[in-house]
């Protein structure tokens, strides 16, 4: 039988452990076992030293606290899920053709460029008006002033170019994002050099959302509640808090008795060997525990109640993404009403297209926004929206595994589009899809303070799947 972690939650206990092996504990090791919360850790300082010793010391219990880092690091890392680690220029060209095909189709099918050129036709055509679909690279800004950019079909490529003058000059256009133009192509100069066809450009079209009014049926209030970025196991988790919101949940209050979903959309654990340093900032050390600790107040929560958990880059997976759904030993410690997701998702309920994903194309985005900020979340989620794409482009600090297809493209229409990873809360609208980036439930870090960020933790999103409502219920 698989030793329990309750077992080391407990001071006498921890000590009898040891005496019944003959070992002493020092007293300082004694304190970092209890406040990084080994629990079944401790197993590993019974060994042929500390056996022939009679004796733990700090420093052996310091050596397991190292290694913890190291090795559930390289958990995330090698937790490939069938998607190749050792991955070619053609899986990654794979994924780029399938994210094309979708979101060009997506763009055809709004109907405001129907009968586009292949961009090979186009640069044999000698001039004229033209319509092409394709994905953009190579983004600059000519010394004349003129916004520059490749785009790119399956076969060819063509360069396009907005004038200063024209009012799309201002437009964001970012690398990797697929979008249509209509403009037109001028007589190439008859010169030695042959010089390259362009495009001037008169619309940009995008993937985009179609708008839509969010139908009030008349029924009773159905939510759909939303968190992220619990970080159990972290010395700033807002356990108290927390536990509110599991007692109001519990409650059965008017809007608690309404809630049938619960969505956890990553970072539910805080990990390990995320960042240097990191032993340093928790309460349990081992991310298992982590995950038992957090089942424990998951497991509470009424069994009406459908919980959704997906992962984040704090979690025990691999860092890339798409990222997998938690491994069976989480899994099992959570009651049946716990339901597992990876990331991102697009999870139907009440036939309404809820997409979820955690979050970290999020920073990329936000600095590639003139005047972006972590506090104006919502310009970033805007363009998500406006993309239908919720990665951010191939070389950020967002990393990426290729996988049979491109799980970033939002191929359904969001109803409901839930974020979180930046620690803030933000609730919005943007052509009829209601969002939030989901609140955490951890105080400000040492790395938050040092960039000047503030969150703002505790509250629960509510989401009526019957009407526009949304509910803000805080904790704090």
């Amino acid at each position: 039988m698989a030793i329990s972690g309750y077992l080391f939650r407990d001071r006498e206990k921890i000590i009898e452990y040891f005496q019944e092996k003959g070992i002493l504990v020092d007293p300082k090791a004694l304190r970092i076992i209890m406040e990084k919360s080994l629990g079944t850790l401790i197993v590993r300082l019974v060994n042929n030293e500390t056996l022939k010793n009679g004796y733990v010391r700090e420093e052996d219990v310091l050596e397991i606290v190292s290694s913890q880092s190291e090795k559930f690091n390289s958990v995330r890392e090698i937790d490939i899920n069938s998607i190749k680690a050792n991955s070619s220029v053609d899986d990654f060209r794979n994924v780029f053709v399938d994210r094309y095909t979708k979101l060009r189709n997506i763009v055809l099918a709004a109907g405001k460029l129907r009968g586009p050129s292949s961009i090979g036709d186009v640069r044999k055509l000698k001039n004229g008006y033209v319509k092409i679909v394709g994905m953009v690279s190579d983004v600059s800004i000519t010394k004349n002033g003129h916004k520059k950019f490749r785009i790119e079909d399956l076969d060819d490529r063509i360069d396009v170019i907005i004038t200063n003058k024209n009012p799309l000059h201002n437009e964001l256009i970012l690398n990797d994002e697929v979008l249509g133009v209509v403009g037109s192509k001028p007589e190439s100069k008859n010169d030695s050099m042959k010089s390259e066809p362009v495009i001037f450009a008169n619309e940009i079209i995008r993937p985009d959302v179609p708008f839509r009014v969010i139908d009030d049926t008349g029924r009773e209030p159905e939510y759909v509640g939303s968190i992220s970025d619990i970080h159990v196991g972290s010395k700033t988790f807002l356990k108290d808090s927390f536990n509110s919101m599991i007692k109001w949940i519990k409650s059965s209050g008017e809007d608690a008795g309404r809630m049938k979903h619960l969505i956890l959309s990553g970072d539910v654990v805080d990990g390990i060997g995320v960042y240097p340093g990191q032993e340093n900032d928790l309460e349990i050390i081992n991310p298992y525990e982590q995950y038992e600790h957090l089942s424990e107040f998951v497991n509470q929560i009424p069994s009406d109640i459908t919980v959704y958990i997906m992962p984040g880059n704090h979690d025990t997976v691999r860092l890339a993404e798409p990222q997998p759904a938690f491994n069976p030993k989480i899994r099992e410690m959570f009651s049946g009403n716990a339901k597992f997701l990876p990331n991102p998702y697009n999870l139907v309920l009440n036939k309404k297209n809820i997409t979820i994903y955690h979050g970290m194309a999020l920073n990329d985005l936000v600095e590639l926004i003139p005047g972006g900020s972590m506090s104006s979340i919502g310009s970033a989620i805007d363009l998500m929206l406006k993309r239908r794409y919720m990665g951010s482009a191939y070389g950020g600090k967002t990393p990426i595994i290729p996988s049979e297809k491109d799980f970033h493209v939002m191929d359904a229409v969001p109803d409901i589009f839930i974020t979180g990873h930046i620690h803030g809360h933000h609730l919005g609208n943007y052509n009829g899809v209601r969002y939030v980036n989901s609140s955490t439930w951890q105080s400000q870090t040492e790395y938050q303070k040092m960039m000047n960020f503030a969150p703002d933790p505790s509250i629960l999103t509510l989401f009526d799947l019957n009407s526009k409502q949304m509910v803000k219920k805080e904790f704090k």
